[in-house]
């Protein structure tokens, strides 16, 4: 914006003295966090970077403020103003920051070519949404989107950016870039950051054109132009597939173009008027959703709270742990007997993606116990006193004994689960594989040994002692009076298959049941209808109120007919949350093969393409609560991470990182553009025609077909 401009718009208001910061040179990384304009209202940032280009941010409550990333190409000294305009329409400024960046002039990056649509025609009425279109060649990543004004129609006040893979049939907003009372920027350019969302076509939408006379509106624009950016996910697929699994990801997985509260990814409120995709959640329940979804990215601040916030988790003297920083209790209810493994499994995945040794040298600030230390009690906790060693973790609270009279105990707060919970005992097996990965990587084989000869007796007992020969299925907990809990719980059983617990005829057996090849006698939901919600099964196909009494826990809500918790009006009765078909996908891929598992995948995308999943279904009591996709459920983001841990393969060992390659038919490659392991970058690509791997630097190209290990300093080898 120019000078003028901003005085007239700001006149009277007392600027902030100017600060200096330390010399950048061109090409560096500057980051800025302006102070907070405080206050509750929602707000949004603008920052002037002194070089003729303005930067809007996405909005959030004006107690926060974001951090926002520059780099000059430029050589000289540079006034940074950054500006807060509330959404009632006040704009102050903040403190200035003066820059000196020294080095040689860089290159501008280049724009993305493309087709500018003709102006809207102009309108006599006010409210009617006017738009100009900018179309691609080709799919492409977008970092950025350059707007400037038409020096002779004002610039709108209020505009949203949008995108389209298909060519503009259908149009998904870009929930970061929504902005009013956007000030006149003048002769300035407005650099909109879009974060590497990937389309072939990209819009301004005005829903309230500026007059440009009395009685007319019309939306102008000087330029637009687009700066793109290589996708994450490159694969040989039709390109709207291609777009829609990139821009999946960053809805849900690193969520850079969501709007947040507090302008970071991770803290949330339970209720706010944007509801969109997290990064993660700091309860230890995310724990190693967490690790599995960050610990692969170039994201310091992100993996400073993993780092802080899993070590801040209390523990008890035997080895329990807490199931959030600081409480015991799920929201002043019940413990969760499944935070040892969670905790477990979550530590150990990340140790093993950064192999800092430093990270389990962290020390809890209350006790100063060390996070290693904390993740041997946790797994003594489970082999000792919960009698994992016999093959059947047993949960010994009698508050949480599996029955009618129980308590809930796990993700699932709905459902009584507890005491031989299938649930439970399915993640116990999976932290004893991650701490003898653990063990092993860190050179203690007699540790890891102990825990690996356990896992084949807990596959055993859990096939023998959970599997319901009637029904064809696993049973989600038998409860201490010897009741089986069995109401077609699909998260149970597809975890169960996907983590490797189950055997290949329970796995197919389970598959066939849920693909309504075969009926289960007396459930709710049976064929296709177990798929009424497209994306994801239901989470259980026979009615919680279809038993009395019922093993729903109603601490939560009531289950029936016409209560806020009937069959197919909740989540946890009958809806569906969306992560549980990441577990799909694995199990059909671990059990059937990459077909069956792209099948479904499939169906995900389609549905995807249509409104990317921005979907709050609504029951009649006005609940959200019947479709677990948005705002509180970051896991969502697995459900896209199946094309990094699925089809190319990869998960963390002790000697290094393992790829087994899945490559679907009539792919010829696919790609990760950007991996971090062991503190290096990595682009990883599987190629099918490739016979043998070639590492060049940081790219490393792989057949498709065998196993492989990258160790940490970066050497290729095949897997034994």
């Amino acid at each position: 914006m120019t000078k003028s401009k901003f005085w007239i718009w700001w006149a009277g208001m007392v600027l902030f003295a100017p600060l200096s910061v330390v010399a950048m040179q061109t090409g560096e990384t500057f980051t800025l966090k302006p102070e907070p304009l405080g206050g509750e209202e929602m707000v949004w940032y603008l920052i002037d970077w002194g070089d003729g280009i303005i930067m809007p941010t996405s909005h959030g409550i004006a107690t926060f403020s974001p951090a926002l990333s520059k780099v000059w190409r430029k050589p000289g000294m540079y006034k940074v103003v950054p500006y807060a305009i509330t959404m009632s329409g006040t704009v102050k400024p903040l403190t200035e920051t003066s820059v000196p960046v020294g080095g040689s002039q860089l290159d501008f990056p280049p724009f993305v070519e493309a087709r500018q649509s003709d102006d809207p025609p102009a309108s006599q009425e006010p409210y009617r949404p006017q738009s100009i279109e900018l179309h691609f060649a080709k799919i492409e990543g977008l970092d950025a989107l350059l707007l400037k004004k038409d020096p002779k129609v004002p610039f709108p006040d209020s505009f949203s950016i949008e995108t389209s893979t298909d060519g503009g049939t259908v149009w998904n907003d870009v929930p970061s870039a929504s902005y009013s009372h956007f000030p006149n920027p003048g002769s300035q350019v407005v650099w909109i950051p879009l974060h590497g969302v990937v389309a072939n076509a990209v819009r301004v939408v005005s829903y309230k054109p500026p007059a440009i006379k009395a009685g007319t509106y019309s939306l102008r624009l000087g330029t637009l132009r687009a700066i793109g950016r290589e996708p994450l996910f490159e694969m040989d697929a039709d390109p709207k597939t291609a777009a829609d699994w990139n821009n999946m990801w960053l809805a849900y997985g690193s969520a850079k173009n969501e709007v947040f509260h507090y302008f970071i990814p991770y803290p949330w409120p339970t209720d706010r008027p944007d509801e969109g995709g997290l990064l993660m959640i700091g309860s230890t329940i995310w724990a190693h959703w967490n690790a599995m979804k960050i610990s692969w990215l170039d994201e310091p601040a992100a993996s400073k709270y993993y780092e802080n916030v899993v070590n801040s988790y209390p523990q008890d003297e035997r080895g329990l742990m807490g199931v959030s920083p600081g409480s015991f209790l799920h929201l002043d209810h019940s413990k969760h007997y499944v935070t040892p493994a969670i905790f477990v499994a979550g530590t150990a995945d990340w140790y093993l993606m950064h192999r800092d040794g430093s990270f389990l040298e962290t020390k809890d600030r209350k006790t100063g116990v060390s996070l290693l230390e904390k993740m041997r009690k946790a797994m003594r906790y489970q082999l000792d006193d919960m009698d994992g060693k016999t093959g059947v973790l047993t949960i010994h609270d009698p508050e949480h004994d599996g029955t009618v009279n129980g308590m809930s105990g796990n993700y699932w707060d709905g459902w009584r689960f507890g005491y031989q919970s299938a649930y439970a005992n399915m993640l116990f097996y999976q932290s004893l594989d991650w701490m003898a990965q653990l063990e092993t990587a860190l050179g203690n084989s007699d540790k890891a040994a102990e825990y690996a000869a356990v896992r084949p007796l807990v596959k055993q007992r859990f096939n023998e002692v959970f599997w319901n020969e009637k029904t064809g299925r696993f049973v989600g907990c038998i409860g201490k009076d010897g009741t089986l809990q069995d109401y077609g719980f699909t998260f149970v059983n597809l975890e169960a298959i996907a983590s490797g617990i189950a055997t290949p005829e329970h796995a197919e057996k389970t598959l066939q049941w849920l693909d309504g090849e075969r009926i289960v006698k007396g459930d709710t939901s049976t064929g296709a209808d177990i798929y009424y919600w497209k994306i994801s099964p239901r989470a259980n196909t026979l009615a919680a109120e279809a038993v009395t009494p019922s093993f729903w826990d109603g601490w939560t809500m009531k289950v029936g007919p016409g209560t806020i918790g009937e069959y197919g009006k909740q989540i946890q009765n009958g809806g569906h949350i969306f992560y549980v078909s990441y577990y799909d996908l694995m199990s059909r891929l671990k059990t059937r093969g990459i077909a069956d598992a792209m099948k479904r995948m499939g169906v995900i995308l389609d549905e995807f393409h249509k409104d990317n999943l921005r979907r709050k279904t609504s029951n009649k009591f006005g609940s959200t609560h019947v479709e677990g996709i948005l705002r509180e459920f970051p896991e969502s983001g697995l459900v896209p991470l199946f094309f990094v841990n699925g089809i190319l393969g990869i998960e963390p060992g002790s000697d290094g990182l393992h790829i087994e390659p899945a490559l679907p038919d009539g792919w010829k490659f696919a790609a990760v553009n950007e991996y971090w392991f062991a503190g290096k970058k990595y682009r990883i690509r599987i190629e099918r025609e490739r016979t043998e791997p070639v590492v060049d630097g940081a790219q490393i190209r792989l057949p498709a077909e065998g196993r492989w290990v990258l160790s940490p300093d970066g050497e290729i080898r095949h897997a034994n």
